[in-house]
């Protein structure tokens, strides 16, 4: 989640200047064709990805040499670029940025991908999401989804509750809780590290069922205003759980003083609480916060609740996009790999991994709930019905940090949900700023 925290804007200007012609490659000790790689996963999940480096060296012929970032990928990454020592592959930025690298021309089209495999085993969210200007310029090796719904089973089997598959559904359930004495929402609003994108991310999944794709993809763009009627439904809907102060555990206040984090604990430990909204990375989460809870026990999800008919489920992600700064034959190799299901196969098995690539098997990951997760990405990718959260996806001023329009005027709406019109107002004022600078 710390991509949320870096600002765009202070290196666009970096990212516009054409690279050099002249670069210094890595090192190597032993045969393959050498090739670097540059990324934001380290500890555990780089231990994991060297695996997957591991593989392509073995079947693909590459010698990769990773080079992790000390702190911010999009600065450090920027900063190379700008002084002539790009790496030749590199994990992404935040999504906005890459356009900025194609404009600049340090990236280069992966057109020697095999595009009819490529639109085979991603659908078209996925290959519309690394196309610029008519050419494929990044591909995605990992992802988080986000419209799931978190709870305890042990809880649920308590109650005698049965999981909601639609929106009205887990309202009435909701309302039900109530009644039992419980106040079943769990939400973290701010806390440390600071967690108001959860709101973001809340409002995400529900605008892209009220509204749909197309509207969704508008509302990223600044197409449409942020007065739309589409948005005020949106709130409208949300109010059903924000707008009853019985509905959120701890209150208001705890809610926008806990991070992500605790609200998930919260959702296990505490006896009243029942749900948290958030992606699969709480999985992980709590098996770190909460050694002793057991998943499919103590806790699990279940997809984010239907608000219409759709013909799988709206899903939104997390993003780990990759991209290639020098066109050789060690690059070209390991962009082959990292597309190839039994490279993201590798990570899998290790857990803790959810990949956007439809062709992995369902067998590659190690628990059901995993299991049941790829499913629905795997069925929501085939008809396009995937998108990156929105807020990742704007001008960090207006959704891409915790100081950005759009988490800030979320918190004031869940102070107090009868505002949301003065808060549509306010987001509009903000885009109609920032989307004019852009």
């Amino acid at each position: 989640r710390s991509k949320r925290l870096l600002a765009i804007v202070g290196v666009a200007a970096m990212l516009l200047v054409p690279m050099p012609a002249k670069f210094a490659l890595a090192q190597h000790s032993h045969a393959g064709l050498p090739v670097s790689f540059f990324g934001d996963w380290k500890s555990g999940e780089g231990t994991d990805f060297k695996a997957v480096l591991s593989y392509c060296d073995a079947h693909y012929g590459t010698n990769v040499t990773y080079q992790p970032d000390t702190a911010d990928l999009a600065t450090e990454l920027a900063t190379r670029v700008q002084g002539g020592n790009a790496p030749d592959v590199s994990g992404t930025p935040p999504q906005a940025s890459v356009g900025l690298y194609v404009a600049g021309g340090s990236l280069k089209p992966l057109t020697f991908l095999n595009m009819s495999k490529l639109r085979s085993q991603y659908g078209p969210s996925w290959i519309n999401l690394g196309t610029f200007k008519g050419k494929l310029y990044e591909i995605f090796f990992k992802t988080d989804m986000k419209s799931l719904i978190w709870y305890s089973p042990k809880k649920f089997k308590a109650g005698k509750y049965t999981i909601p598959k639609t929106w009205n559904q887990i309202v009435a359930l909701s309302n039900k809780m109530i009644k039992d004495g419980k106040h079943p929402w769990a939400f973290g609003g701010g806390g440390t590290p600071p967690s108001p994108w959860t709101l973001s991310d809340f409002f995400d999944n529900v605008y892209f069922q009220v509204a749909g794709p197309t509207l969704y993809d508008k509302l990223v763009l600044h197409k449409i205003p942020w007065t739309d009627p589409s948005v005020k439904k949106t709130f409208q809907v949300m109010n059903q759980v924000v707008g009853n102060s019985a509905m959120i555990a701890g209150g208001r206040s705890r809610a926008l003083s806990q991070s992500w984090a605790q609200a998930a604990a919260q959702m296990v430990t505490d006896p009243q609480a029942e749900f948290f909204s958030e992606a699969t990375f709480v999985g992980a989460g709590l098996r770190t916060d909460l050694p002793k809870d057991k998943e499919g026990v103590d806790y699990s999800a279940f997809p984010f609740p239907l608000y219409k008919s759709y013909p799988a489920l709206p899903v939104t992600v997390g993003i780990n996009g990759i991209i290639m700064f020098h066109d050789t034959p060690g690059a070209r190799a390991l962009m082959k790999c990292l597309v190839d299901p039994k490279a993201h196969a590798v990570w899998a098995k290790l857990g803790g991994y959810l990949s956007p690539n439809t062709a992995v098997p369902s067998s590659a990951y190690p628990d059901a709930l995993t299991r049941s997760i790829a499913a629905t990405l795997s069925k929501s990718s085939k008809v396009g019905l995937v998108r990156v959260g929105a807020d990742d996806l704007m001008p960090a001023a207006v959704g891409g940090s915790p100081s950005g329009c759009q988490p800030v005027e979320l918190q004031k709406w869940f102070k107090d949900p009868t505002s949301y019109p003065a808060r549509m107002s306010a987001l509009e004022a903000c885009a109609k700023r920032i989307y004019k600078g852009h």
